[in-house]
């Protein structure tokens, strides 16, 4: 229960003053959430080192190297919190290092295996509002989550041409193709009596676990002979801008807060993926 947990209401200001993403926030409040039940609730000044190494020896028999290292960044975040601001005279974690990451190819779809998953969807309303959320996904590159999480009024107020996304304090308008445009008012118009309220989420009925589920249905439906996942098509698409466009487009389009954060997608770098993941919190979706 993050009530019980000492300071973080504290923290979690302090999160939001700094800007962190709400995956980042919702990433840290469960990775120290899982710390603070491990240690039966500890007083922030009564946890040592050894607490932290018996937490990671048993998240070994679970997790991998790479999602314990995440758990790692965030435990370490909110000790090293506590311990700037003079709560805690010592930082119990400052001889503990990441875990040897574990190497992986970036994986993404090729454009063949994208449209073969439009193919596959019928007509019906769940497969045609499936298939609009995965032509949002392709189109924009943006978090299944930040799909999930569309309002009528981040597309009405731009007539159907772009997304208005919300990161911080900073706005990012990302742009729809006009065959997206046209299909998403149709869409919306449809669902007009649901829809009255502009503050209604658009894909109130879809859940991020739900849509994965029906994701991997798809690609059996579809023969692509592999599971896919959601962060696949983010991949393929701010790759596919990085090859072509660089950098820079990357960071305006995605509202990244540094040029660092966009240099996994190169060719050349993608080992640094799950590093960069971590970082800014998006876990092992």
């Amino acid at each position: 229960m993050l009530s019980k947990i000492p300071g973080f209401q504290e923290f979690e200001k302090h999160m939001k003053d700094s800007n962190f993403s709400y995956n980042s926030c919702e990433a840290y409040k469960k990775d120290i959430d899982d710390f603070f039940i491990f240690i039966r609730y500890k007083p922030l000044n009564e946890i040592i080192e050894m607490d932290i190494l018996n937490f990671i020896k048993d998240l070994k028999k679970v997790y991998s190297n790479n999602s314990i290292n995440r758990k790692i960044i965030s435990i370490r975040g909110y000790l090293k919190y506590f311990y700037k601001n003079g709560i805690i005279n010592s930082l119990p974690m400052e001889n503990i290092k990441n875990l040897p990451p574990e190497k992986r190819t970036l994986e993404i779809l090729s454009s063949d295996e994208i449209e073969r998953l439009r193919e596959v969807m019928d007509n019906s309303p769940k497969e045609y509002r499936d298939r609009i959320i995965l032509d949002i996904l392709y189109s924009t590159g943006i978090l299944i989550s930040e799909v999930l999480d569309l309002r009528c009024e981040d597309i009405i107020s731009e007539d159907y041409k772009a997304i208005i996304q919300i990161k911080g304090i900073k706005i990012n308008k990302i742009p729809l193709d006009d065959s997206l445009s046209e299909r998403l008012q149709i869409f919306i118009e449809e669902k007009r009596d649901f829809l009255r309220n502009k503050n209604t989420k658009i894909f109130s009925s879809v859940s991020r676990q739900n849509y994965r589920a029906r994701l991997i249905k798809y690609a059996k439906r579809a023969d692509l002979g592999r599971e896919i996942y959601t962060h696949m098509i983010r991949n393929t698409v701010l790759k596919n801008i990085l090859d072509t466009e660089g950098a820079h487009v990357v960071k305006d389009r995605m509202g990244y807060s540094t040029i660092q954060n966009t240099s996994l997608y190169s060719s050349r770098n993608t080992e640094q993926i799950k590093k960069i993941y971590m970082e800014i919190g998006i876990g092992d979706e």
